[in-house]
């Protein structure tokens, strides 16, 4: 079964994209069956008083728990997602996401994923439904 880099063109991803000068950047690794990667948080991703945007946050975990899925060698699009913003980030943070599957059926997988800063301080958490397919349904690529 193709990978989903073999599956799709991620290369303009927001997220993970290389070649999308307004993207994260994000560059994952595996370690245990966790997806996982580091950014330095920019000062364009500022909401609101200096803070970093939720939204940006949220981003990062759900492309985290995407990647744990892409390990299996599936795609994985998201159905539902729950964040939890503990703390506030600041532009200049180092953070580290780490994404994984916590249980796996035929079509949905279960995810979570957590950032957290380099001394291991818990800054954001969220849980996810991902529909797995191998394809991008129809829908989106026809509009």
């Amino acid at each position: 079964m193709p990978s989903p880099a073999e599956n799709h063109d991620l290369s303009g991803c927001f997220a993970c994209g290389h070649r999308n000068p307004s993207g994260l950047a994000l560059r994952f690794r595996w370690e245990n069956g966790t997806a996982v990667a580091e950014t330095l948080c920019r000062p364009s991703w500022v909401g609101w008083r200096g803070m970093v945007h939720g939204g940006i946050l949220a981003a990062i975990l759900d492309e985290a728990m995407g990647w744990a899925v892409a390990e299996r060698g599936r795609t994985g699009l998201t159905a539902r997602i729950t964040v939890h913003l503990r703390l506030p980030v600041v532009p200049g943070q180092q953070l580290t996401v780490r994404g994984w599957v916590e249980r796996w059926r035929r079509r949905i997988a279960r995810t979570a994923a957590d950032l957290r800063t380099p001394k291991g301080t818990l800054v954001a958490s969220a849980e996810a439904l991902m529909l797995l397919t191998e394809e991008l349904p129809s829908l989106l690529l026809h509009g």
